[in-house]
């Protein structure tokens, strides 16, 4: 199989290899759910094999089961934004603005710490600006709280704001094993950094950072619905977790865009294919949607044979049964998925308005 995904082996195709049909491997028989493709109704492996094509019948498998994931996940998740709604929007833009007054004092380290514990949820890289009183040639360290991730190499141009593009960095925020993720991005420069605010502390909204109770608010910057920044300076690597955070981003302007990973709600790694209701329904949906694949390629090829021929009636008759229990299982999931899989979606009002302020 070639799904890259954690449904790669949510249905196996075949318990047990048939000596009269070539090809077995057996990652085949890798079923998490315990559903063989060849053992839905209507659909015998060697009746499969004999209809020939341009596939042999582990091709014709493994492309039925892959559009069948990327099909399942459009389809369920169309239903379930009928009565469920992203928790935060996703975000585009700056953590860190680009005015500043003065230059701080020099230190072995400056640079910000981020820490989310969003479940579900991602910041995207994308680009670094660096505000330095002298040009010079850096590296950015990206550091978690164990372990050196990234070396970024940037520039700075002395006085003011130099923007550097660089590859994609996704730095998850949250998962359910874990508390929450702390980011600390740091450089070292023979100048001094300037001292641009990361909020405007407008608007009802003031800085905040404490990983024990999180801040998350809305507010202009709007990243901080999704993470709390700080800006930081110290000497000691190993003891960066106690370095105090303020609000000057320290020279530092991180470029980049929040999500959340809301198809994390239907597959992750404690998915139980077999023993969870929902995620039982899941793997059979997706076993549905195989065989209504399979079915169709089959009565689509260019080969006519005799097993095809005699089973045109027997075919459709399997497409329609598919995709009937298909379309039962993705209502089931949709109804009665729980939104705590992840912290991406919310239910919608059920009085369908949104609460106001009037303004007096």
């Amino acid at each position: 199989m070639s799904v890259n995904s954690c449904f790669s082996q949510i249905v196996g195709f075949s318990r047990k290899e048939d000596l009269c049909v070539d090809g077995w491997d057996t990652s085949y028989l890798e079923s998490s759910s315990g559903l063989f493709v060849d053992e839905l109704p209507g659909m015998p492996q060697r009746w499969v094999n004999a209809t020939g094509g341009n596939y042999d019948i582990w091709e014709k498998y493994t492309n039925a089961f892959e559009n069948s994931i990327n099909q399942f996940k459009i389809d369920v998740i169309s239903e379930i934004l009928k009565t469920k709604e992203p928790v935060r929007k996703n975000f585009i833009g700056d953590i860190g603005g680009k005015s500043f007054t003065t230059a701080l004092s020099a230190a072995d380290y400056h640079g910000l710490r981020v820490y989310s514990d969003i479940w579900g949820g991602s910041f995207n890289l994308r680009a670094v600006s660096i505000i330095l009183n002298v040009t010079e040639a850096i590296n950015l360290l990206i550091y978690d709280d164990y372990d050196l991730l990234y070396t970024i190499p940037i520039t700075s141009q002395a006085g003011r704001p130099k923007y550097n593009s660089i590859s994609a960095i996704q730095l998850p925020l949250g998962s359910q094993s874990q508390q929450g993720n702390n980011y600390y991005f740091l450089f070292q420069t023979t100048g001094e950094p300037y001292n641009n605010k990361l909020t405007c502390n407008c608007g009802g909204y003031k800085w905040c950072f404490d990983p024990i109770n999180p801040c998350y608010r809305y507010s202009r910057d709007r990243w901080t619905e999704w993470c709390m920044a700080g800006g930081l300076s110290g000497s000691d690597l190993t003891i960066r977790d106690d370095w105090g955070t303020n609000r000057e981003g320290q020279g530092l302007i991180l470029h980049g865009d929040f999500d959340c990973n809301v198809m994390g709600i239907l597959c992750s790694e404690h998915s139980n294919w077999s023993g969870d209701q929902i995620d039982n329904a899941i793997a059979y949906a997706v076993w549905y949607k195989t065989g209504s694949f399979l079915s169709t390629y089959i009565l689509d090829s260019d080969e006519v044979d005799r097993p095809k021929l005699l089973g045109t009636e027997q075919w459709v008759n399997n497409i329609a049964y598919y995709e009937e229990r298909y379309k039962l299982m993705i209502d089931f999931v949709a109804e009665h998925i729980e939104t705590d899989r992840n912290e991406c979606l919310k239910c919608k009002n059920p009085m369908g308005y949104k609460r106001s302020v009037q303004m007096l």
